[in-house]
């Protein structure tokens, strides 16, 4: 997107109502203070690391094959930070590319909607907004819990399974749930921030294999949960299965500190460009919305791909590390290429944005888009933003 093209949407946008309550006021202060305050000490200790080159990838895979068949993408991966935190910033991140400008503000105004409703200081933009559902189990709130998973059944040894086969409420019915509460036209603007971070976080977690699959063997006869059950060894260090998958088989890696500072949030563009670069898909792969195909992906690539080679206990092979980075890495990129479609057809040309009413969200909403050609968060504070 042009420059002019930026400034116009600035200029066409307005600028915050004057009619705010001065108590109401303060506490948006000391809530930024405090925000900035953390980001001051983030790039305190930035600056005392060293950055690290990362190598670009030799190897390019050509296709994926459609659905419910899986190619193993043979690739040299660089090492990448892990899909936990880093996994949904990435889905993020590569939807926010390929929205409709009209669609990357009610995003970002959402984003910062619920940032500020906490606060919630460590998800201040749409891309970091990908990991707030995780971040509220660590606050104490579990009541989302069931909502990551749709646990279908892999029984190949056809034994009595004793427990219902798949939670009633899970990855396909909360995320097909959120869309009709995004279809509505009359969100409050809590409601419309809540389904648009949260859709987003959920379908990243349909893509993730061992979301979408519980394996009950002689050894698992109640279901090894996804994958958590069994525990491996990676480069020396003991985990879980399904650990190592949301690690996008990197293994023991740690998320950076949020808010992501400067540095951060370019090594995680970078990573993002390298994967686009890498994985390619047929178009209508990419367009794809329906949440039942997209929950059997995650289910074959589990049974071709994450449980063949597994011992409990065991270490995993380079062979088996190889094969899981490159079907993880090309599920995050599928993910943001849906989430994006997904959200452009719900949000585009709705007139929803007048029930956000997030403090400065025009102009938060319009700094994402110029952030992402000049990659500076200091910019913010000039703007106003909450998460300045």
């Amino acid at each position: 997107m042009s420059l002019p093209l930026l400034l116009a949407l600035l200029c066409g946008r307005g600028t915050r109502s004057s009619n705010t309550v001065p108590q109401k006021r303060r506490e948006e202060q000391q809530q930024q203070q405090i925000i900035k305050s953390q980001r001051k000490k983030n790039r305190e200790e930035e600056r005392k690391r060293k950055e690290k080159k990362i190598p670009m990838p030799t190897k390019y895979p050509n296709s994926m094959m459609l659905f419910t068949v899986l190619i193993c993408f043979w690739i040299c991966s660089l090492s990448a930070d892990a899909w936990w935190c880093n996994g949904h910033m990435l889905v993020n991140e590569i939807a926010r590319r390929r929205l409709h400008p009209e669609v990357a503000l009610i995003v970002e105004e959402a984003a910062v909607n619920l940032s500020a409703s906490g606060p919630f200081p460590n998800t201040t933009d749409f891309v970091e907004s990908g990991c707030w559902a995780d971040d509220i189990k660590k606050l104490g709130l579990f009541v989302m819990e069931d909502w990551h998973y749709i646990d279908t059944p892999y029984n190949p040894h056809n034994i009595n399974i004793k427990k219902n086969s798949v939670n009633t409420e899970n990855l396909k019915t909360v995320i097909e749930s959120l869309k009709r509460t995004l279809r509505r036209q009359d969100s409050l603007p809590y409601i419309m921030s809540f389904a648009i971070v949260n859709i987003a976080h959920f379908l990243g977690d349909i893509h993730q294999p061992l979301h979408a699959v519980e394996l009950f063997s002689p050894e698992y006869p109640h279901g090894d949960r996804g994958g958590n059950a069994e525990t491996v060894i990676v480069h020396g260090k003991m985990m879980a299965l399904h650990s190592l998958w949301d690690s996008i088989c990197q293994g023991d890696v740690k998320n950076p500190r949020r808010p992501l500072d400067r540095w951060h949030y370019a090594k995680l563009r970078e990573f993002a460009d390298r994967l686009e670069d890498t994985y390619k898909f047929p178009a209508e792969v990419k367009n794809e919305r329906n949440t039942t195909l997209m929950a059997m992906e995650s289910y074959d690539i589990a049974v071709q791909v994450a449980y063949p080679g597994v011992v409990d206990g065991a270490k995993i092979s380079d062979e088996y590390l190889e094969k899981c980075r490159a079907a993880a890495e090309s599920r995050v990129v599928l993910a943001g290429y849906r989430l994006a479609n997904v959200l452009n057809q719900l949000l585009y040309k709705t007139q929803k944005r007048k029930f956000l009413e997030a403090k400065s969200a025009r102009l938060c909403g319009f700094y994402s888009l110029l952030r992402s050609v000049f990659v500076d968060r200091q910019l913010e504070s000039l703007f106003g933003c909450i998460n300045g």
